[in-house]
């Protein structure tokens, strides 16, 4: 029986964990799925993403993704968003605490060429 997979999307639950992922000591890209908490076209990615993590090698050492709704960014009172709340999802790549590029919208090719462009070797 092949090894399970670890789930492929997670959701932020609090301040604490999103100012961990977004650390200069997480050698991860971190791939946020920022969205309105009712955002349809954020579902839609998730075969996306599963596409991604199967055909990536060692993806859970390289990438992690996770989802944050608009209304955890005004309760975390960051300035990482300096953005007003829009009905598109917004796709955010850190790369060791640095915001290194985003896609506005779930254009799905441009999301997966960047992350193919921001991917870090095997820790």
């Amino acid at each position: 029986m092949p090894p399970k997979q670890q789930q492929v999307v997670n959701v932020i639950k609090d301040e604490e964990q999103f100012l961990n992922l977004i650390s200069s000591e997480n050698k991860k890209l971190v791939l946020l799925d920022v969205h309105p908490d009712w955002c349809g076209p954020c579902e839609m990615m998730h075969p996306t993403y599963k596409t991604l993590q199967t055909s990536i090698d060692d993806f859970e050492k390289r990438v992690d993704i996770y989802t944050l709704g608009y209304s955890k960014i005004v309760t975390y009172k960051h300035d990482k968003f300096n953005r007003e709340p829009s009905s598109k999802p917004r796709f955010v790549f850190y790369q060791e605490g640095r915001l290194v590029d985003e896609v506005q919208g779930a254009d799905i090719p441009a999301i997966i060429e960047r992350v193919y462009k921001y991917l870090p070797m095997v820790y």
